[in-house]
């Protein structure tokens, strides 16, 4: 025969779930969900460096006149490769005949994508070869974007655009 105990024996034995039980749950659920969002927050801003493009929406306006200047690049033919070497940026540009071209204003900029502090500004010299040179200094390996503008000699106007992406390893 099966005995069973009375109601107060029960309840005393069994362990119940209360409104201040249920409340510590909440607030501390609430307090791991706001702890990580705020880690996550802090480290969204503190590691972006903000805009990529300097007036980008005024770029956008812009954008036929950027299609524009594409279709003139295209139309000259030219084609470019650019490298590392020891400390320094390496450039070539070629015309449709593959000649160097070496009468040029060029300048550049490298950036490291992950920050801004290794960020430089970098003016090319034109080497007997016809190769444009400019020093970089030692690089740090990672990913790096150069973006070259070959200007016109006389009236500096932005002949040829080159964006390339630089493995350092």
């Amino acid at each position: 025969m099966i005995n069973a105990g009375t109601d107060a024996d029960f309840e005393r034995s069994e362990k119940r779930l209360r409104g201040w039980h249920v409340l510590l749950i909440m607030l501390g659920f609430f307090g791991v969900i706001f702890a990580v969002n705020g880690v996550f927050l802090y480290h969204a801003i503190t590691s972006f460096p903000g805009e990529d493009v300097k007036k980008s929406y005024v770029q956008g306006i812009n954008y036929n006149q950027t299609l524009a200047a594409r279709a003139a690049q295209a139309e000259l033919g030219w084609s470019a490769e650019a490298g590392v070497q020891d400390d320094s940026i390496v450039f070539r540009l070629r015309d449709a005949d593959a000649r160097p071209l070496s009468n040029y204003l060029v300048i550049g900029e490298l950036r490291r994508l992950a920050m801004q502090d290794a960020d430089q500004v970098l003016a090319f010299r034109v080497a007997p070869s016809g190769e444009y040179f400019a020093p970089s200094g030692a690089l740090e390996s990672g990913q790096w974007r150069l973006r070259i503008s070959v200007l016109d000699g006389d009236d500096e106007a932005v002949l040829f655009k080159v964006d390339k992406t630089l493995l350092v390893p």
